[in-house]
């Protein structure tokens, strides 16, 4: 790279812990050359046992995420919010390009003088201009987050599949979620949280044979038109 090229920087905001080593270096690698990532936990600095006294009731809304050893997480939006507010003021601080949300839920709206890119809106965008009508499968991280999917995906003229298997689970469960998408005949299939990985698209498209969608890989591409 020469000395007039700038690299741009990407605040990367995890709703666990940083680093995301299973997540990050994937999108870098589709993001390419002239890029750097700073990444921030909003879970940085608690640890399991405080997380294992939160409350998590059915009306609240379920996040999943992972702590920095690689241990599956489970956090609600009222908790996590105010603690992304923070790591977003500290990366405007650090003088990031932009900051990336790396979580596919719904949030409301940040403060920031920074642009603060949300990938649910684009996660929904692709599939509505992907599949009008057909059977689409919808993979989330947990099934307590099963119970109003549908309504969100449903469309007329378009079936709605859902199931759950954890990015941060075992071999086991991610080929048990391959082995019963592939008996659905479906059309198109979302990987609906930012942890599933390359290697979990490649399993469930070579057991189905169908288009998969990977969120992360999908809004890393996004990011590279924001940013060029």
């Amino acid at each position: 790279m020469s000395k007039n090229e700038s690299i741009k920087t990407i605040g990367i905001i995890t709703i666990g812990q940083s680093p995301r080593a299973d997540v990050v270096p994937e999108m870098m690698r589709v993001l390419g050359r002239g890029y750097e990532a700073v990444e921030a936990g909003a879970l940085d600095g608690h640890t399991r046992e405080e997380l294992r006294q939160l409350e998590i009731g059915p009306g609240d809304q379920l996040l999943v995420s992972r702590m920095r050893d690689g241990a599956e997480v489970r956090i609600t939006e009222e908790f996590v919010v105010p603690l992304i507010q923070r790591r977003i003021h500290e990366l405007e601080e650090r003088g990031v390009d932009i900051i990336l949300l790396l979580c596919s839920g719904r949030f409301p709206e940040f403060e920031s003088e920074a642009l603060v890119v949300t990938p649910s809106e684009i996660v929904r965008g692709a599939v509505d201009a992907a599949l009008r009508r057909g059977r689409l499968g919808v993979v989330y991280p947990a099934r307590e987050q099963l119970a109003d999917a549908a309504r969100e995906w449903s469309r007329e003229g378009r079936e709605v599949h859902l199931d759950a298997a954890s990015p941060y689970g075992s071999e086991e469960e991610l080929a048990g979620l391959a082995e019963r998408l592939a008996e659905r005949g479906l059309d198109l299939i979302l990987l609906n949280c930012m942890g599933f990985t390359r290697r979990m698209k490649q399993l469930v498209r070579e057991r189905t044979g169908r288009p998969v969608i990977q969120a992360n890989a999908l809004v890393a591409r996004v990011l590279k038109e924001l940013t060029s």
